[in-house]
């Protein structure tokens, strides 16, 4: 007698098949929407990351830039190998430039970032390096003291020096005449010519330049901060977050915390009380009302107005 049964039992074949056809659509859509995910995690980490090193070129060059500012002749080294070297936390109090953050709002390390400047034989060797929460690079260039440098040194500029070593000397226009037959008078134009060269020489010897040495004064003015907030009260310190001291005239130390930790109860093992030791931290805060300054000035010797105007000899001269 003919059954469901037996009908079905005539092609198991096409059942199975059937069965891994729906299981391979099922893997392939899977497979599909975890290839999409994967992949827009990708680009979004992509972007993050491409901003990121957007901003740390855009603060590496601003450090380049300070440093040309500030390696004037009275700080660029003197001898080969000698180095001349500035931190972060130096050139922004300098107000060389303004303190930035990363493309995560976070500060940079302004320790660990510097610029650095190296006496060569003919040339220096300027190197800034910079350092913000993992990321840390540098870059190194050779610079100089040229004639088409905007300040005391810049970087070498192969193009520049090329035009100037093809630019001709001018032609000069030279009278040619005929010699005289006349002794006499040569004689006396001969004459003539020594005792104006004599002249000459005798004046040239008189008005010698004289040599003034200039002296190098400093006026140092000291960021303006108000004064400090209370303490806040104890916070659990969870994140274990360190103490922080500020110097009395630290225009990047805005925020100082203090530490404390005692033994408490901090739960029950068995109907026992179990007991820890809890962290805790407080803070105060204070804010930058204006940045401090260092002007410098090249005079004679013992010039009484800016003596009383509060600058002060740094023992260079030039």
């Amino acid at each position: 007698m003919y059954t469901e049964e037996n009908a079905r039992g005539r092609f198991p074949l096409r059942d199975i098949l059937l069965k891994a056809i729906v299981v391979i659509i099922f893997l392939i859509l899977i497979v599909f929407i975890i290839t999409k995910l994967t992949s827009s995690n990708k680009e979004s980490d992509n972007k993050v990351s491409s901003n990121y090193d957007k901003v740390f070129s855009e603060n590496l060059e601003k450090m380049e830039s300070a440093a040309f500012s500030y390696y004037k002749k009275d700080k660029l080294p003197l001898e080969v190998g000698d180095k001349e070297e500035l931190t972060l936390r130096d050139m922004v109090n300098r107000n060389l430039l303004e303190a930035f953050t990363d493309a995560d709002g976070k500060s940079c390390d302004v320790n660990n970032s510097y610029i650095r400047l190296t006496k060569n034989e003919d040339d220096y060797t300027l190197k800034v390096n910079l350092k913000c929460g993992n990321k840390e690079d540098y870059s190194l260039m050779k610079v100089g003291e040229y004639d088409y440098c905007r300040y005391d040194i810049c970087k070498k500029d192969i193009s520049k020096e090329t035009k100037e070593d093809k630019k001709e000397e001018p032609t000069k226009e030279v009278e040619i005449t005929e010699p005289s037959d006349n002794s006499s008078n040569s004689n006396i134009i001969s004459n003539t010519n020594t005792n104006t060269n004599t002249s000459n020489s005798n004046n040239t010897s008189n008005n010698k330049p004289q040599v003034i040495t200039m002296y190098e004064y400093r006026k140092v003015t000291n960021p303006v901060l108000s004064s400090w907030s209370g303490w806040s009260e104890w916070q659990y310190n969870n994140d274990r977050i360190g103490a922080v001291i500020c110097g009395v005239n630290d225009a990047n130390c805005l925020k100082e915390v203090q530490l404390y930790s005692r033994i408490e109860k901090v739960g029950t093992d068995k109907g026992q009380p179990v007991y820890g030791r809890v962290h805790y931290y407080s803070y105060r805060t204070r804010t930058l009302i204006s940045s401090g300054s260092i002007d410098t000035k090249w005079s004679t010797y013992n010039d009484v107005s800016l003596l009383n105007n509060g600058y002060t000899y740094t023992g260079n001269t030039r």
